[in-house]
């Protein structure tokens, strides 16, 4: 049964995405381009930081600290008419032995996007949940990657890779270090990559 949370979220997005038209705008010089920033609660701590180093965009966000892939991708799906070009924070909170579920979810997002609109993942770093790793999840959006141009992925994992100190305690958000760095390749791959899609 979806919850409460998520349902609230679902109809927050359908309305700010009301907002943006019934199709995508065509680009008009000077105009910012939009991207909507949709996830959880790694996305609430980047967003100062992506939104600084997204000048030049309008960022629309909506947030949950539980979201779930199978709820990203119902809000995408529903607002695919007016849906701009996509970043999305969702995996974290999945349960990693379902990577059917996961996998339904990427698909989902990626066919609401359409080959028009750039969809950036970043790779889900978590400890093991219920006895299982996210590796299985990361497998999936790695091999969703490589069929589909327009999903661009952050290798986050390899980031946490390199820079363990960022970590807190949870094993799964970051000091602020760890923050401003995930903002600035999430903003490298609208900027650059997203480019390259669209």
């Amino acid at each position: 049964m979806r919850s409460t949370a998520a349902a609230t979220l679902l109809a927050c997005a359908l309305g700010v995405l009301t907002l943006l038209g019934t199709a995508p705008a065509p680009a008009v010089a000077g105009s910012p381009r939009t991207v909507l920033d949709l996830g959880d609660s790694l996305s609430i701590g980047t967003a100062p930081y992506l939104r600084a180093r997204l000048r030049g965009y309008r960022v629309d966000r909506l947030y949950d600290v539980s979201l779930h892939a199978h709820d990203a991708a119902e809000i995408v799906t529903r607002a695919r008419p007016s849906l701009p070009d996509v970043v999305i924070s969702a995996g974290t909170n999945d349960d990693p032995r379902i990577v059917s579920t996961f996998i339904r979810a990427i698909s989902r997002v990626v066919e609401a996007a359409g080959s028009r609109r750039c969809v950036v993942w970043p790779t889900i770093v978590r400890p093991r949940a219920v006895g299982a790793t996210y590796d299985g999840l990361n497998r999936a959006l790695t091999r969703a990657a490589r069929r589909h141009r327009n999903l661009v992925l952050v290798d986050w994992v390899g980031m946490l890779r390199r820079h363990p100190s960022w970590l807190s305690e949870d094993g799964v958000h970051v000091s602020v270090a760890g923050y401003r760095a995930r903002a600035a390749a999430i903003a490298t791959a609208v900027s650059t990559r997203c480019a390259r899609v669209t």
